[in-house]
């Protein structure tokens, strides 16, 4: 695996909002068996860019956001086609921490320390290139969801954004204070003009302003005591957050965290975390259009 630190005439960013690493290693298990629910369209990406290798090529696949290698590991073996992927995070020590794939498909993995900033002049003309994330876009400004946007459109490459919250979450059996700790939680993701929980609508409605057709997959958690740890650090993360946003929130939120850590220790809660996958392919486009 080669490391490349990016264009010298760019600074290393600054990582002004840190994802834990393990807690990215917690959640990676959900993730891929949430991502299950889009098998049909990276049937359909790896055709389209296996229409589109000259021989001996490999596509590129531009990874925004690539913490720990997640994303790579759950798509790398589904994509049918050789493939060199660059995976670019602003998180020096995530990508420190990334695993490798074994995927035979992968010739080369390039980590790059960036931000969303680099991908105009990541994504090329010479090979067909696929740019994908997995719980992104919810991080990110307008500005930068309008460049991403705008640079899939710009260059006919296809894209799998993935696994960006919602903000549609049910815990059953229900409590008083949910309403409380959703409504706090999702302003604290709106915080500093973040799109927050509104990400994958507004992403999706930028790609289709500049004339890609966009599919919008449901690709959910669901939760329970099978998996104990995750769902106690997503409650407690939650939990944390809401009373960040609202400090009046704090003695609730603490006696909601231990109720709802009763009810997944006796097999009693369940917990449904909304994520959606937005997709484009430029082929569905052009049928489109043909029609």
């Amino acid at each position: 695996m080669e490391r490349d630190s990016g264009n010298s005439s760019h600074s290393t960013p600054v990582v002004t909002r840190p994802v834990a690493a393990d807690w990215l290693g917690l959640r990676r298990a959900a993730d891929h068996e949430a991502r299950q629910n889009a098998a049909p369209v990276i049937k359909r990406i790896s055709s389209w860019l296996d229409e589109r290798l000259n021989a001996g090529q490999a596509a590129v696949v531009i990874d925004l956001g690539a913490g720990t290698g997640s994303n790579q590991a759950w798509l790398a073996p589904r994509l049918t086609v050789p493939q060199q992927w660059i995976l670019v995070d602003h998180d020096a020590g995530l990508l420190d921490a990334s695993t490798a794939t074994d995927a035979q498909q992968v010739r080369s993995t390039t980590r790059m320390v960036g931000t969303v900033h680099q991908l105009p002049e990541l994504v090329g003309s010479e090979a067909p290139t696929l740019v994908t994330c997995a719980a992104l876009l919810d991080l990110l400004s307008p500005q930068e969801a309008t460049l991403i946007a705008q640079t899939i459109a710009s260059s006919q490459a296809a894209a799998l954004l993935s696994l960006t919250v919602t903000g549609h979450v049910s815990l059953t059996p229900e409590d008083p204070v949910d309403h409380q700790v959703a409504a706090a939680f999702d302003a604290h993701q709106r915080r500093e003009d973040l799109l927050g929980p509104d990400a994958a609508e507004t992403v999706a409605g930028l790609l289709r302003e500049n004339g890609v057709d966009v599919e919008v997959v449901e690709t959910d958690w669901v939760l329970d005591a099978a998996q104990p740890e995750l769902v106690e650090r997503y409650l407690t993360d939650r939990a944390n957050a809401a009373v960040e946003q609202n400090p009046d929130l704090a003695e609730a939120a603490q006696q909601w965290v231990q109720r709802r850590r009763v009810q997944l220790q006796h097999g009693d809660l369940s917990v449904r975390v909304g994520h959606q996958d937005v997709v484009c392919i430029p082929e569905a486009q052009a049928a489109l259009s043909a029609g």
